[in-house]
């Protein structure tokens, strides 16, 4: 078996197989990204599974409003203010009256009166709502062809905007970076609303703008990425987060390949110094690469061991051990013992799974998670370690070792 990681990417959610790392010497020297120009997977080596749910650049709209009348009538009676908790005072005061002259009437009494106050009393609260809400929509009608008025302005400044970014992702250049600019001056609608649009546009450019002129071109790549930023009206953090996204999806797919060797190293580390990313600013991916690299060339002929204090069975020797935290809660830290037999793990709960019962193991890069799934086990064994890849790959190697007596052969 081989066990499956996922990661989020810049226009992507990413799931591929990890098996065997292969040896350095076996990498070959083409430096071809597996990356296409609209941040796209490339698979070079036919082995390789991988699946990629890709997001579109979506396209803003304008939110539609809200509209006062639109409120139930009662709603309006008892709002919850003290009005309408007043309302409900003479309401109920009214319908008392009623019903007690109903009764006076029923005994041959003057009980009309009590029964117009009641009326009066139940009528003025429904009659000052009633008001209100003719108030509130005569308001809506003043304010609704002011408010259409302002949409469909703001609906066509928004084309205009989304049609220039269109324009910028086709052929950035100074001229479409300055209409976009013109037009991300004249909006007036929320950061929120086109944001994801704008980032979706930069995040374009510096895809197809690496594919065009290659990574030694990696410091224009990122002045232009910044350029677009700036024109498309993107606030820093979000723009730092473009470029790092473009720098980790061209990482990644190097390592879902398994072509990252010395000549594609170059490459990423090209893009890396290009768009001025120190490795603390992605430690997530530092620590995946570092974890791949460790991996290389492990398999079942020469699986780690390690020292241990958990009692061992006949023939069985610890191959990693790690501290981790559950993600089912709390923030106990436990002890994971990973052997060719068993993964156990000590805490408040001891948990021990044999390996020939793991079905699946899924390694979540993004939270630093895994899931591990067997049978005759009733919850998955989810958790949190500082070394994830590393640790997953430990657990799936125990399911392909094969530590039988040769005699049993």
């Amino acid at each position: 078996m081989s066990f499956i990681i996922q990661k989020s990417l810049g226009n992507s959610f990413f799931r591929f197989a990890v098996s065997r790392r292969r040896d350095l010497k076996s990498i070959d020297d083409n430096a071809e990204l597996s990356t296409g120009p609209d941040g796209e997977f490339i698979r070079h080596r036919a082995e390789i599974f991988y699946s990629a749910d890709i997001r579109s650049i979506r396209t803003p709209e304008v939110p539609p409003p809200r509209s006062i009348a639109s409120q139930p009538f009662w709603g309006n009676v008892f709002d919850g203010t003290k009005r309408g908790r007043t309302a409900m005072i003479l309401i109920a005061a009214g319908a008392l009256l009623v019903l007690w002259g109903l009764a006076v009437l029923s005994k041959g009494g003057p009980g009309w009166f009590l029964i117009i106050v009641g009326l009066a009393l139940i009528g003025f609260p429904i009659f000052t709502a009633a008001q209100k809400r003719r108030e509130a929509r005569q308001h809506d009608d003043r304010i609704r062809k002011e408010r259409e008025e302002r949409d469909a302005r703001n609906r066509e400044l928004l084309s205009a905007y989304t049609t220039a970014l269109e324009q910028l992702r086709e052929n950035p250049n100074d001229e479409s970076l300055a209409r976009v600019q013109r037009e991300n001056e004249k909006l007036d609608l929320p950061y929120s609303i086109w944001a994801d649009t704008a980032i979706g546009t930069v995040l374009h450019v510096g895809f197809s703008t690496l594919a065009r002129v290659g990574a030694d071109r990696a410091a224009e790549i990122a002045a232009l990425m910044d350029r677009s930023s700036d024109a498309a009206g993107l606030i820093a953090e979000d723009a730092l987060a473009v470029k790092q996204a473009v720098y980790s999806t061209i990482l990644w797919h190097f390592l879902a390949d398994d072509r990252l060797g010395e000549t594609q190293l170059q490459t990423v580390r090209a893009i890396q110094e290009g768009f001025k990313i120190k490795p603390d600013d992605v430690p997530h991916d530092t620590a995946a690469e570092s974890q791949f690299i460790r991996l290389r060339g492990i398999d079942h002929r020469n699986a780690p061991r390690c020292e241990t204090p958990i009692p061992l069975g006949l023939h069985e020797y610890c191959m990693y051990t790690a501290q981790i935290r559950s993600a089912t809660g709390g923030e106990a830290t436990n002890t994971i013992y990973v052997t060719n037999k068993r993964v156990l793990v000590e805490g408040p709960k001891k948990v021990e799974v044999r390996v020939p019962s793991i079905d699946d193991i899924v390694v979540d890069a993004d939270a630093s998670r895994i899931t591990v799934r067997a049978s005759g086990v009733k919850a998955p064994v989810d958790f949190y370690a500082g070394e994830p890849i590393y640790l997953g790959a430990m657990i799936d190697l125990a399911t392909r070792l094969d530590d039988r007596p040769k005699g049993f052969a």
